[in-house]
């Protein structure tokens, strides 16, 4: 029983590392936009904001973006807009495409058509996961950072300097033991 409690200690001190490096890496991972961004994958959590200007989502999905080098007519493009200062993510219809230099210009479905480079175009391709961006936006939070990282992290550190104190101990024990012994048969001769 000992032995299955140590081996079910230890692979759950290893989930606790991964998860820590995974919620830490999407805290400090992000894009000049203020996003989540690994390689070319943006990560979302859908706020009530968003579900105006995003369709097909809802508060507390988790928005998954994968970028696409060239959007075509008729794609819907998801891309960065401005919002009170602040960058937000947009969806609209790609109505026209032009080459310009360097990058794409995308004349897009709003009100009165809009033209936005392709540097601020995400891509088209998404995944959406419903609910799990509520569990991750709790979790980014500076509580929810304290209680569900940092705690768990630590609960391993300290695990860990104890197994380090009881092996330096142990070590302690033994040499003494060898002292002692060695004392002891020089005293027989």
């Amino acid at each position: 029983m000992k032995k299955v409690l140590k081996i079910t200690w230890s692979i759950l001190q290893v989930l606790i590392i991964v998860y820590v490096i995974l919620i830490t890496s999407l805290l400090f991972f992000e894009n000049k936009y203020g996003f989540s961004q690994f390689g070319n994958t943006v990560i979302h959590n859908v706020n009530k904001l968003d579900t105006k200007n995003i369709s097909g989502v809802k508060d507390g999905d988790l928005l998954i973006i994968k970028h696409k080098e060239k959007l075509e007519v008729g794609d819907i493009a998801y891309y960065y807009a401005v919002h009170n200062d602040k960058y937000i993510i947009v969806t609209d219809k790609v109505v026209k495409v032009r080459r310009d230099r360097d990058n794409y210009l995308y004349t897009i479905d709003r009100d009165t058509p809009v033209t936005i480079s392709s540097t601020r175009v995400i891509g088209n391709k998404i995944k959406n996961y419903h609910g799990i961006g509520r569990v991750l936006r709790v979790v980014e939070s500076r509580t929810g950072f304290i209680f569900f990282v940092l705690l768990p992290i630590m609960i391993v550190f300290i695990y860990q300097v104890y197994q380090f104190l009881k092996i330096l101990r142990y070590e302690k024990v033994v040499e003494l033991a060898e002292k002692n012994e060695s004392v002891l048969d020089d005293e027989i001769l």
